[in-house]
């Protein structure tokens, strides 16, 4: 996902982000709004640097699973594959 989409998908994404990952607090959603670059840095911050990845691929998916868009994420080849043809 890159800046332009995060940005568009944010209002989708605040409420199940704050709900699935309990250290972003909502001062770090204000902070957040939308700019890809601080989402990285507060969630390196709240999570270091290996959880940031899973919150990261998180949001890929529910950004794929909002879009429809499943084309280019890695972990959605298995995905994919088992449900060739009818995405």
């Amino acid at each position: 996902m890159n800046q332009e989409q995060f940005g568009q998908f944010w209002e989708q994404l605040r409420t199940p982000l704050n709900a699935k990952w309990e250290k972003v607090t909502k001062e770090d959603l204000d902070e957040i709004q939308g700019d890809l670059a601080k989402f990285g840095s507060v969630l390196q911050r709240r999570y270091g640097e290996l959880d940031k990845e899973e919150v990261t691929i998180w949001a890929n998916r529910r950004y794929s699973h909002w879009t429809g868009n499943y084309d280019g994420y890695q972990d959605a080849e298995p995905f994919l594959a088992q449900h060739k043809g009818a995405v």
